[in-house]
């Protein structure tokens, strides 16, 4: 099912109308170029530790979940395609937002009535080109996180690294012709390192949560009740630091605002109504998250990072829920990254969130 069935059968309408979509063309011509890369050039570090990221043996399923995309040379969007795709972005957003507080959808949202822990299980990864193989290995973390529901006591964050290595065919055949190598001289964002197999990634990993990663989390009731005022989340939506540069960071800072369950339907649906009022936003129709569950893709325009690669950001939402099931980076000009083009180069994934009166473990 694509965004476009989703919006027909939540208005029985079929899809956007002549005037919204005149207008969305209107607007992106005055406000939007085609999916080139944004004209700011900023630094942009490994996503590790952000919201909403496999032994080399795994199963076909596995390995193929790291690679996806138009691959190089991939031309530039149209105006009139780019139009088109923000017009179902702001469509696919606008309706998210009224099923959302209409609960014509499953409803993710628990009231404020909390059990002793709210829990968030995540997934975490990136890529790393090996200087001297030729190929791509990936660092992943799995987070456990327990706050106290009351906002009392002690909460409980556990790690734990996964081995790091290939995840592709094409990599995993490259690393075996180099001899299953299990240490590797490696480098991604102009940064080259040693990696070892059994080793902990490069940089610490945290739970994903509404505010910057590097500050201790709110606490379950300073959440709720900030959820609770939809102007109020809003305002730390459009002020939130982000990790890229131009609407791709105003994507990234609003998934984490949408994506936060404890909030009440009508703030979440707030920042879903921010997000469709934003230029550049494109609805890419159905793609896999990193865990390989199909979901609807939105991105935003292209970003370039300092080694001259190019990457799009996307927000992976599930279809029958519009929850988050987590974005990525993917690779569109590999630059001088020695990646190739289509590469999904740094995720995040949500696994589980909620409630529950278990003791961690």
């Amino acid at each position: 099912m694509d965004e476009l069935t989703i919006v027909a059968e939540a208005f029985d309408e079929g899809g956007p109308s002549a005037l919204e979509a005149a207008d969305g063309r209107r607007r992106l011509e005055e406000l939007m170029r085609p999916a080139v890369p944004e004209p700011r050039r900023r630094r942009w570090r490994p996503r590790l530790g952000v919201g909403l990221g496999l032994v080399a043996a795994a199963t076909a399923a596995v390995l193929a979940t790291a690679s996806l995309g138009d691959g190089e040379g991939t031309p530039a969007l149209s105006k009139e395609r780019a139009a088109e795709q923000h017009v179902r972005a702001r469509t696919f957003l606008l309706a998210a937002a009224t099923r959302l507080e209409s609960g014509t959808k499953p409803n993710p949202w628990t009231p404020p009535k909390p059990g002793r822990y709210w829990r968030q299980r995540t997934l975490r990864g990136q890529a790393w080109h090996v200087v001297s193989g030729g190929y791509v290995i990936y660092t992943e973390v799995r987070s456990d996180a327990w706050q106290p529901g009351t906002g009392q006591g002690r909460g409980h964050f556990a790690e734990k690294a996964e081995p790091v290595g290939p995840r592709t065919p094409e990599d995993v055949a490259a690393w075996r012709k180099a001899g299953s190598p299990t240490r590797w001289r490696a480098q991604a964002d102009g940064d080259r390192l040693d990696l070892a197999r059994d080793a902990a990634p490069p940089e610490p990993h945290r739970p994903v949560y509404i505010l910057d990663p590097d500050t201790e989390p709110p606490s379950v009731p300073s959440r709720i009740a900030t959820g609770a005022d939809p102007a109020a989340f809003v305002a730390m939506a459009r002020r939130d630091a982000g990790f890229v540069d131009g609407r791709a960071n105003e994507l990234m800072a609003g998934a984490r605002y949408i994506g936060d369950k404890l909030a009440a339907p009508k703030s979440r649906a707030a920042v879903l109504r921010m997000l469709a009022g934003l230029s550049g936003i494109r609805s890419i129709g159905t793609v896999r998250d990193a865990c390989g569950r199909t979901g609807i893709g939105l991105a935003a325009p292209w970003v370039e990072r300092d080694d001259g690669s190019v990457v799009e950001y996307q927000l992976v939402l599930d279809p029958d829920t519009d929850n988050v099931l987590g974005d990525q980076m993917i690779l569109k000009k590999p630059g001088k990254s020695g990646m190739r083009p289509g590469l999904r180069f740094d995720y995040t994934c949500t696994l589980t969130e909620g409630w529950t009166n278990e003791t961690p473990h």
